[in-house]
C-alpha cells in the first residue's frame, strides 16, 4: 500500500507588512479616484436652467470675435 503524500503547504505570493498593505491600499485608491475625475471631467455637462445659458454667454470670451489681426496696407 502507498502512502498518500501530505498535503502541501500553499505558500503565499504576496506577504506583505502592514505598512506595505497601506500604500497598496492608498496607490489603488489614489488610481481609482483618477479614473473616476477623468471620466467626471470628460462627460458633457447635463445641467440645464435658467443660469445655464447666461454662464455659458459668459465663458466665452467677447474680445476673440472682435479682436482680429488687421492686414497690412
Amino acid at each position: 500500500m502507498k502512502r498518500a503524500a501530505p498535503k502541501q503547504v500553499r505558500r503565499e505570493i504576496f506577504v506583505l507588512t502592514p505598512e506595505e498593505r497601506r500604500t497598496v491600499c492608498f496607490v489603488l485608491i489614489a488610481f481609482v479616484l483618477g479614473l473616476i475625475t477623468k471620466h467626471y471631467r470628460a462627460a458633457p455637462s447635463t445641467i440645464t436652467g435658467p443660469g445655464t445659458e447666461m454662464n455659458a454667454r459668459a465663458s466665452a470670451s467677447p474680445l476673440s470675435e472682435t479682436k482680429r489681426p488687421r492686414s497690412p496696407p
